[in-house]
């Protein structure tokens, strides 16, 4: 029982200290590949020297050739290793009858290429009236695909005699979060090997195999926890997000709208039903109380007129 713990305790402080920053260089250059060459080079490049590890700086993805060519430049640099996740936003103005077309033609576009090239994360239209329509396109695209894109969306616009309204690009850095999600893999998987060697221990007592076996699970667990979100880092860096937005061109005078009288004149129908309505309202409450009312007054109109006439008899019987 001491031993079999004793070997535990010193498996979890040689695998803790392999998650020190010896283990964060050695990191495969896969951010650049997509899930498949993630998965296949995982292999493959475990065996790799650190001179082998490549250059990240460059957006482009790099040919085969490149990958597998050690660089000149000391991989040592944490500087040489960026994972940076892009994101794009583009802004159009159309006329009102080109905006839902336009964005469905752009649409239509990423589905043709592929998932793996373009994905469609979310799109809308808003019909506010006839004279204003906007509407809203997400996209996830490739770099190198991205680039061909751009340009045929700015031809279509051109083409629907719209115009660019805005565009601009932004970069969120997940270096540290996929260097440090690689290396508790790696920690994860040679503590998960070493559980394994233990079980097969045949002297071992059946409540430390028991233990060895939940230990086993969990580390197996945060493996498959680790390796989920290590593929959804490296997906956000291989392939970049598109925000697009499409709005309507306003023209100096819109009728309708920037004339009073013609708003009024069109909505003259509605005020004067809303205005009769209220009427009906009020007298729809005050009845009810003029109907106590006008009895109530005209008794005491009456009382008070009787009450002037004795006052006014009451002199002359003094007199007789």
């Amino acid at each position: 029982m001491k031993k079999t713990k004793l070997l535990i305790l010193g498996t979890s402080v040689f695998v803790l200290s392999a998650c020190g920053p010896q283990t964060a260089v050695d990191v495969p250059p896969t951010a650049q590949m997509g899930y498949a060459d993630s998965m296949a080079a995982d292999t493959n490049l475990k065996s790799a020297p650190t001179g082998a590890i490549q250059s990240l700086n460059s957006p482009r993805a790099q040919s085969p050739k490149q990958r597998t060519s050690p660089p000149s430049a000391n991989t040592n640099n944490p500087s040489e290793q960026s994972f940076l996740a892009y994101r794009y936003t583009y802004g159009f103005t159309l006329p009102v009858k080109a905006v839902a077309a336009t964005a469905k033609s752009h649409m239509q576009v990423c589905q043709d290429a592929g998932a793996d090239k373009c994905q469609v994360l979310g799109s809308n239209t808003n019909v506010q009236s006839e004279d204003y329509v906007n509407a809203n396109l997400r996209l996830r695209a490739e770099p190198l695909w991205l680039e061909s894109y751009r340009s045929t969306l700015i031809s279509s616009v051109q083409a629907s005699k719209g115009s660019v309204l805005n565009a601009g690009v932004s970069a969120e850095d997940l270096t540290r979060s996929i260097l440090d999600t690689d290396a508790r893999l790696k920690a994860q998987k040679l503590l998960r090997s070493r559980l394994e060697g233990l079980l097969q221990t045949r002297n071992a007592k059946l409540s430390e195999l028991l233990q060895l076996e939940r230990e086993l699970a969990r580390v197996q667990g945060d493996i498959e926890s680790q390796t989920t979100r290590l593929k959804v880092l490296r997906k956000r860096v291989s392939m970049s997000e598109v925000t697009i937005d499409y709005q309507t061109t306003r023209s100096g005078i819109i009728p309708g709208r920037t004339n009073p009288i013609i708003r009024a004149l069109k909505g003259f129908g509605d005020t004067f039903s809303y205005a009769l309505a209220s009427v009906i309202d009020f007298i729809a409450a005050v009845l009810p109380w003029m109907i106590l009312l006008i009895p109530g007054l005209w008794l005491l109109r009456r009382w008070w007129r009787n009450l002037r006439i004795r006052k006014a008899a009451e002199p002359a019987k003094i007199a007789r």
